[in-house]
């Protein structure tokens, strides 16, 4: 039994299809079928908080990052009285456990949570050899990562977490275009390149430079300039930085009517 195991080995089980914690789009606590309504803000902000660190946290950090206040009684107060209101709102005495001083939330409500199935589904996929497997993973599991990560919560620790998932998801759209690449499913794999730009637009140059090809094979040299415009203005305007020149240089071989890609319907059909 691993340590993590053996630690939350002795908790009640709290029955998870009881629960759901939606923190992707519209975030949402829901218990028997009923959305939480919170008696306070800061239950709430406690247990998304818990919900981004599933190691756990010590009470000072919590107190720091949480409720930054000059008078540390008040700080400690305010915790107190958000554990209690968090474990009654949710009906159960061990939603929060601590132990050495460290408080976790239950682990049955963190695999209630869509962000845990997710980077569980992502995961597992890393460990998978057999590529369609491999891609029939990850589409199930990126199909439900649409939506900010708890987009109503403000703060360093949020956007931390916020980034992790960020990257999280973009790791698993980047990996299922190269595995619809590999497969010859070129839309697949531009479609996928797209939704991890959206995502997050510094992917990686190379990356962009794939999608360049790709939306010329799939689509046509236009489509990949505009791309290539797009990438170039973001940089300009949110980085003040401009692309390199390996992708400045694409960008005119394209224009030129280049085909560098050999998956495309132009090398499957010129024969």
């Amino acid at each position: 039994m691993s340590q993590e195991q053996h630690r939350t080995a002795h908790l009640a089980p709290i029955s998870p299809p009881r629960y759901l914690l939606r923190s992707l789009g519209n975030a949402d606590v829901i218990v028997e079928g009923v959305s939480v309504v919170w008696p306070a803000r800061s239950a709430e902000e406690l247990l998304w908080y818990l919900h981004a660190h599933p190691r756990g946290r010590y009470r000072h950090d919590i107190l720091a990052e949480l409720w930054d206040l000059e008078d540390t009684r008040a700080a400690a107060n305010r915790f107190r009285v958000a554990l209690h209101r968090l474990r009654s709102t949710l009906g159960h005495s061990d939603a929060v456990v601590e132990e050495h001083g460290r408080y976790t939330l239950h682990a049955d409500l963190q695999a209630a949570s869509d962000t845990f199935a997710l980077h569980r589904a992502l995961a597992a996929s890393r460990d998978l050899t057999e590529p369609r497997q491999q891609e029939e993973l990850l589409r199930q599991a990126l199909a439900s990562a649409d939506g900010e990560y708890l987009p109503h919560l403000q703060g360093e620790w949020v956007e931390a977490a916020r980034s992790q998932h960020r990257s999280a998801v973009v790791e698993g759209r980047l990996t299922l275009s190269l595995l619809h690449c590999a497969a010859r499913e070129c839309p697949l794999a531009a479609a996928s390149l797209v939704r991890a730009a959206e995502t997050d637009p510094l992917i990686g140059e190379d990356h962009h430079q794939r999608l360049m090809v790709c939306l010329t094979m799939t689509r046509d040299k236009y489509a990949a300039i505009e791309h290539y415009r797009r990438y170039r203005h973001y940089l300009a305007e949110e980085v003040g930085d401009t692309p390199m020149q390996d992708t400045v240089d694409l960008a005119e071989r394209l224009k030129a009517d280049a085909r560098p890609c050999e998956h495309g319907p132009y090398m499957l059909t010129r024969n």
